[in-house]
């Protein structure tokens, strides 16, 4: 090496805090010991020691090095790290001037790498200080003098979603513990200040897998988002929602007297909600945004819950009745079960649940329903009176620990949409009736009856003729309704019948319109400019015909059919009896579930 060429390393160790003495220090200590004559002494001392820098500041030692080059990397770095930490501030306190090199010898398990001597420089600045910090999915959450007291306060997090049921609880998040420099004014925080920060609520966004008989106003409900939103996150979706906001009932016509506790009262909720809103896919995959502390915990858990067993439902064929026509022949009773039920929820909002194993504690007896088969005259196919899914079927079923008859099919549509008269026929009750709400009872040639319920508006009067397809009414949630729908029935001597029976395969309603748009508000009692020939016409000084008796209460199940045809009514407005009572209503009673109605 030249002497130029040491002289510039020796400068350039001057500048970076001094190489004391002139030459290469590691050749002065080797040539020192050959000239004592300690050449054993030397191979003894080299087995544990080398001969190495040492960094110091103010007398302290930082670090041993065996290599120059070890120090200037590691001075880079330092200087690198510092700058990120304190900014411009790093470059005023001139920490770097302060360190000093030497030679010496040190225990060879000392001598340090690069990072080792980076570290240690480190530790000299008195800007920065040596902390315990929690990073959740990336971002510096806070810090604390001791790692205890970030288990602590993750394990306190834990706590509040652990229950005696719980299998598992896990943090969703990245988390990343480290102990790394910080300015030294940061505040370092107690295990509280931790925890608040981290259970620290904001709507967040998620995947939401839809699971077996999942609906959109149950989603919306569970997530506390409105649809609204719930369509803004999934534009390719369509994600139509009944309006079941709370109003008089809770939002979903309930008596205000039903002596539930508010535990039964939330179980009923969610039936109705099941029951009566819009059906997701399985496996549809959906984003939400649910309200949830920073750091996000998964649960599962494991219950066993004793419950009814619902009983087995059987049919069998009864060729007195005509078809869609049904009866009971056996009731049917629940059974009990124990259910072990396995519950995965996101921040105590269940995600999933499914059952694992059931015991029977008692037997069910089967609910056995006779079907019709005797053929109707032909011509009776009606037009379905709106476009909308059938959010709850005709038919007897199980339900609250009783046999329940829901006697027509629930059409879910909006508010407000326009009814369509299935079939022509005459006008023979339009009015308010019970949990029927609004009610338009038609009359058709063929001997059939047909119903539209839970109108909002009623668009037709008592005696007029009506022709199919023609708007009699608007879709509403009047009566015991727990959303807008039509409830659409249908009645052939007098008895319920089954309107799928009688409607096309496919619903073949007009095109949806909103009667507010497409009809002036009319007087049900006084319309203006009726079509011409849509109320027969009057004698002069005689009443209009008196307006037919309401149905009955639905909530009486019905009764077998009559063997005889009912009477031709006679024409209104003349001297002749008044039109004859239209058939009894359907009802099903307190809870038909299964539908948009709990008639």
């Amino acid at each position: 090496m030249s002497k130029a060429k040491k002289k510039r390393k020796r400068k350039q160790l001057r500048w970076e805090g001094g190489l004391q003495g002139p030459g290469n220090p590691l050749l002065s200590a080797t040539a020192l010991l050959l000239a004592g004559g300690m050449i054993a002494a030397g191979a003894q001392v080299s087995n544990a020691y080398a001969l190495c820098y040492a960094a110091s500041v103010q007398g302290q030692t930082l670090a041993y090095f065996q290599e120059e080059g070890t120090y200037h990397q590691a001075l880079i770095q330092a200087q690198a790290q510092a700058k990120e930490i304190l900014g411009e501030q790093a470059d005023s306190h001139g920490w770097d001037q302060a360190v000093t090199l030497s030679t010496t010898l040190a225990p060879k398990n000392q001598v340090a790498e690069v990072h080792q001597v980076t570290d240690a420089l480190l530790e000299a600045i008195p800007q920065l200080e040596h902390v315990y910090t929690l990073r959740v999915d990336g971002m510096l959450v806070g810090a604390a003098r001791s790692a205890d007291t970030i288990y602590e306060a993750l394990k306190q997090v834990k706590d509040v979603y652990t229950t005696a049921n719980s299998l598992s609880v896990q943090f969703e998040n990245q988390l990343s513990l480290a102990y790394e420099y910080l300015p030294a004014d940061m505040e370092t925080l107690e295990t509280g200040e931790l925890v608040s920060r981290l259970i620290q609520e904001a709507p967040r966004l998620f995947l939401y897998t839809a699971q077996p008989g999942d609906t959109v106003e149950e989603l919306l409900e569970r997530f506390a988002m409105t649809s609204e939103r719930l369509q803004e996150l999934n534009p390719d979706q369509v994600l139509g929602a009944i309006d079941l906001s709370p109003g008089e009932g809770g939002g979903f016509g309930l008596p205000e007297d039903l002596e539930l506790s508010e535990d039964q009262l939330a179980d009923l909720r969610l039936l109705l909600l099941n029951a009566t809103g819009t059906p997701l896919e399985p496996g549809t995959v959906l984003t939400v945004e649910q309200v949830c502390p920073l750091l996000v915990t998964t649960t599962v858990e494991e219950q066993a819950i004793t419950r009814d067993a619902t009983p087995e439902r059987l049919y069998e064929d009864d060729p007195t009745m005509f078809r869609g026509q049904q009866r009971i022949v056996q009731e049917g009773t629940a059974g009990m079960e124990t259910v072990l039920t396995r519950t995965v929820r996101r921040c105590g909002v269940p995600l999933s649940s499914t059952d694992l194993s059931a015991v029977r504690l008692g037997e069910s007896t089967p609910l056995i329903v006779a079907i019709g088969t005797k053929p109707l005259p032909e011509g009776c196919l009606f037009l379905w009176p709106v476009q909308g899914r059938v959010s709850s079927d005709y038919g007897y079923r199980f339900l609250f620990g009783e046999t329940n008859f829901h006697q027509g099919v629930d059409i879910a549509a909006p508010m407000g949409t326009a009814i369509a008269a299935g079939a022509d026929g005459q006008v023979v009750f339009a009015g308010e009736q019970g949990s029927y709400g609004n009610l338009v009872i038609l009359r058709h040639d063929n001997g059939f009856f047909s119903y539209y319920g839970h109108c909002s508006k009623l668009l037709v009067t008592v005696g007029q003729s009506v022709t199919q397809g023609q708007i009699i009414a608007a879709v509403g949630s009047t009566g015991r309704s727990t959303g807008p729908h039509c409830h659409f029935e249908l009645r052939y001597d007098n008895s319920p019948i089954d309107p799928l029976l009688y409607l096309p395969g496919e619903n073949n309603a007009p095109a949806r319109t909103q009667v507010e748009e497409e009809l002036p508000e009319e007087d049900p009692e006084n319309p203006e400019n009726p079509d011409e020939g849509d109320l027969p016409p009057e004698d002069e000084g005689q009443q209009p015909p008196e307006q037919p008796l309401p149905p009955e209460d639905p909530s009486v199940p019905p009764q077998e059919p009559k063997p005889e045809e009912p009477p031709a009514p006679e024409e209104p407005g003349g001297d002749g009896p008044p039109p004859e009572e239209p058939p009894a209503a359907p009802g099903t009673g307190t809870g038909t579930g299964g539908g948009s109605t709990t008639e």
